[in-house]
């Protein structure tokens, strides 16, 4: 078996529930030690959260040290009567004289004869500790654990609540439970249902891929919830993370959401320069009246060297030459054609000034190929 399924119902309060598990690995069970252990994930974690498998992991690993690691179970009865001896050394070794400079010192504090700065410096740490928290770990755990710290019935009686799921017929029922799974209460859902129908209203979702993944994020959604209510923030961060990646995966994202639930949101320059084309707005100069700084100057000096390189190059010029050439070309054969057309003819005529301008344009060619060929030849 695996560690977490042979923990799984080890209560950390209940020596009966790991005892027989420390007796099978042959490991003494030292009382203090586990109620050490037990203590300090009760102030780290709290209540609702503390794992018995992460104590009893814990408990086994400090058996492993060099002051333990000889022992075993049958030296448990051991163990306790020397922690025993060694309790009651303790106890004996405070003196009358300490009882009576304690009671003194309380009475003083009480009194108002000393500052709380100096009670608290002289006054030995576990009676201070015992005035704060007089109850044990074991009692503030079972106080915490008798009800939810956050049952909203503390606030609203849960009668007086509307029940969401009473107008749900048995047709709905069979319909959910097929939908959402048979592990849901009625109530979640008609939550479940609720957020797939605003998603699905929210976002253009087509295929049947695309509603199964809403249907997980839904899901996950209910849970974070519930696990944030609960004040389960660790299980919250995860199912959130979790939440994140699926819609990721399914392309829930602003750019999805249909056209028509985006009129009134402007998510883009491109847009807004479209929308005020559209209208007849305009969009003024900034006019920049403070005196430039170091970055200004460097994004300065890298445009001009930009511009420089542009301007400089004379193969960009002609190809930005050729280019309205070849617009204007095309521009007249399509007004040919298209006067073609109304005359009712496949293809435009062919004038003698069309010809004229053929062997002009040869001609040009034939002497730009005669220089180049002169000057390779020199």
């Amino acid at each position: 078996m695996c560690k977490k399924c042979l923990t799984m119902h080890v209560d950390p309060f209940k020596p009966e529930t790991y005892t027989w598990l420390l007796k099978e690995m042959d490991v003494p069970y030292i009382e203090g030690e586990w109620k050490t252990l037990v203590d300090k994930d009760f102030a780290k974690k709290g209540p609702k959260k503390m794992s018995g498998t992460a104590i009893f992991g814990k408990y086994i690993s400090k058996m492993k040290l060099q002051q333990f690691k000889n022992y075993r179970w049958a030296d448990t009865e051991k163990l306790r009567h020397d922690l025993n001896e060694k309790n009651a050394a303790a106890r004996r070794e405070e003196t009358e004289a300490d009882k009576e400079f304690k009671e003194e010192l309380q009475k003083k504090f009480d009194a108002g004869e000393i500052s709380e700065a100096e009670y608290k410096t002289l006054m030995p740490t576990e009676v201070q500790n015992e005035q704060v928290n007089p109850t044990t770990t074991e009692e503030v755990y079972n106080a915490s654990m008798a009800g939810n710290a956050y049952d909203e019935t503390e606030f609203i009686n849960e009668k007086d609540l509307p029940d969401p799921a009473a107008e749900l017929t048995d047709e709905d029922k069979i319909y959910l439970a097929m939908k959402w799974g048979r592990v849901y209460k009625p109530n979640e859902w008609v939550t479940l249902e609720r957020d797939y129908k605003n998603m699905m209203d929210s976002f253009d979702i087509q295929d049947a891929d695309t509603k199964s993944s809403l249907i997980l994020i839904c899901k996950l959604n209910l849970k974070a919830n519930q696990a944030l209510d609960e004040g389960d923030y660790d299980g919250f961060a995860k199912l959130s993370r979790e939440l994140g990646n699926q819609r990721k995966l399914a392309n829930f994202a602003a750019v999805g959401r249909k056209k028509d639930e985006k009129t009134d949101f402007v998510d883009s320059v491109g847009e807004m320069v479209a929308y005020c084309e559209k209208y007849g707005g305009q969009i003024p100069e900034m006019k920049i009246t403070a005196a430039k700084d170091v970055v200004d100057t460097i994004i300065a000096d890298q445009q001009n060297y930009l511009k420089s390189l542009v301007y400089s190059d004379p193969s960009l010029a002609r190809e930005i030459e050729d280019y309205i050439k070849n617009k204007e070309i095309q521009a007249q054969q399509k007004k040919d054609r298209e006067a073609a057309k109304a005359q009712g003819l496949d293809q435009p005529e062919i004038s003698d000034d069309d010809i004229a301008d053929y062997h002009a344009f040869i001609h040009e060619e034939q002497e730009k190929d005669d220089i180049i060929v002169e000057g390779d030849e020199a």
